[in-house]
């Protein structure tokens, strides 16, 4: 197979979906980290009614286009950190095991704690409809895996009201909360659903008019579940507690220039946000004060969607819609500077909408740390897994919180601290020896391969393809 190589990232595979393709999402599951979901979008072709008048033009007599869609779900199968793209059998990589037929995906998450003992995927649908679907291994002598449908749950008040569920998110990313989700509608409103995690069941617990257009994206801060970001088509980027009835917004930012389509919380680096809009700029935050972003990045397209780096949160990855996909180096934040792309890849022809990274073990590394690490090796990276943005901007991992691992938090996660929370640098000690036990190691390792899978909308493709860094 051919192989096209854009600076340091390298296609590995390419998948043709059928229909157009605009969502990706690894499951984060132990055990489960090769399953692959891709969710797609395709209006059906206008039906030709013989019998119509061929020089009508009234829009009464138009039929009802229909939004169809599939979720389909892969298995990683080859050992992709060989040269060849597939294994002895000629097998490649990423294994179909099944494909779903509904309403057209506008957005799914998997949820990082399992639902009724299974791994379960969330999807919303272009008929305003949050489904939840169990992963099993297939029956039988059939290798990789299946979905089953657990439960479905409608935001739209009446069947006949035409309303999409535009986006969704999980509040459970970073600690064992309630199973909660926000979804974010084409009717300006946001919804605050509750899932029980033994049966599956879903009930609304909250619905609220948040922007006066499409609301695109919807997040939680993860490090604080009770609190919501949204953004939408009339370029504002909003805060919600949902403690509150959400009469009103904690904050209104007017920071993006047009239609705010993509958030993210970093779940290993507090107070850390990114967000995304149509006027192809990336925003970085620091929760703590939303007056003005820490940084900010051209990235040449409208960002459709920001993943973090799920195991340190020091890469951003950027869905840039007209522009590729793209990686930022977030490691060092300083204030009015924009973060360097290190990555990009720009294989699809078409625009560019899903994005994510294999968590799959074994294969994603841990940047900068040696995969043999010794005891002040892991002392460091758990010191550097709780390291914020400080008041000046700094993330470079010597601001932390001095007493994170005591504070106090509250039933849904959120920590009793106040803004004023002092700092304190990491261990010297801890650094000097780490840096010694382990320079042998970190010199070697030259190459960190990361696998990633993107889709992108009029080509129906899925791609997978590693960065190297």
């Amino acid at each position: 197979m051919e192989c096209n190589t854009t600076n340091n990232t390298e296609q590995v595979q390419y998948v043709d979906t059928e229909y157009s393709a605009d969502s990706v999402e690894w499951c984060p599951i132990d055990g489960f980290k090769d399953v692959l979901a891709c969710g797609t979008y395709q209006l059906e072709d206008a039906a030709q009614d013989s019998n119509q008048d061929e020089n009508s033009s009234s829009s009464q007599s138009q039929p009802h286009r229909r939004r169809l869609g599939k979720l389909i779900l892969y298995t990683l199968h080859a050992d992709i950190s060989s040269e060849s793209a597939s294994d002895a059998t000629g097998n490649k990589p990423l294994q179909e095991n099944q494909a779903l037929e509904m309403p057209a995906i506008l957005d799914m998450k998997w949820c990082c704690q399992s639902i009724s003992d299974r791994p379960c995927l969330a999807v919303a649908n272009a008929e305003g409809q949050v489904i939840l679907y169990s992963t099993l291994p297939n029956d039988g002598n059939r290798e990789g895996y299946r979905l089953e449908q657990l439960s479905s749950h409608s935001i739209v008040p009446s069947p006949d009201e035409q309303c999409l569920a535009l986006s969704l998110d999980w509040a459970n990313a970073k600690w064992n909360s309630p199973s909660q989700i926000v979804v974010s509608d084409s009717k300006g409103k946001l919804n605050l659903l509750d899932v029980t995690s033994d049966t599956a069941s879903v009930t609304s617990l909250l619905q609220w008019d948040a922007h006066g257009f499409e609301v695109w994206i919807a997040a939680f801060d993860y490090w604080q579940p009770s609190i919501v970001y949204s953004g939408g088509d009339d370029c504002r980027f909003k805060g919600w507690d949902v403690r509150t009835p959400c009469y009103k917004p904690t904050f209104v930012s007017k920071s993006h220039q047009m239609g705010v389509c993509s958030i993210q919380s970093n779940v290993n680096r507090e107070h850390l946000l990114a967000t995304g809009s149509y006027d192809e700029n990336i925003l970085v935050w620091d929760t703590r004060q939303m007056r003005q972003p820490l940084s900010e990045t051209p990235i040449g397209g409208g960002v459709w969607r920001l993943k973090w780096h799920p195991k340190h949160g020091r890469l951003l990855l950027a869905a840039a819609m007209h522009n590729g996909f793209h990686i930022l180096d977030c490691d060092t934040i300083t204030e009015n500077e924009s973060q360097p792309i290190v990555a990009s890849y720009m294989e699809h022809k078409s625009l560019a909408y899903g994005v994510d990274w294999c968590r799959q073990d074994g294969i994603t590394s841990n940047y900068g740390i040696p995969s043999n690490k010794t005891d002040d090796t892991d002392q460091l990276q758990d010191a550097l897994s709780q390291c914020s943005v400080d008041d000046s901007g700094d993330t470079s991992g010597a601001a932390c919180n001095a007493s994170n691992t005591t504070q106090p938090r509250t039933g849904d996660g959120t920590k009793q601290v106040s803004p004023e929370t002092t700092v304190s640098s990491v261990d010297a000690s801890v650094l000097q020896r780490t840096k010694a036990n382990n320079e042998t190691d970190i010199s070697a390792k030259t190459d960190i391969e990361e696998f990633l899978a993107s889709c992108s909308f009029y080509d129906h493709s899925l791609h997978l393809w590693k960065f190297k860094h």
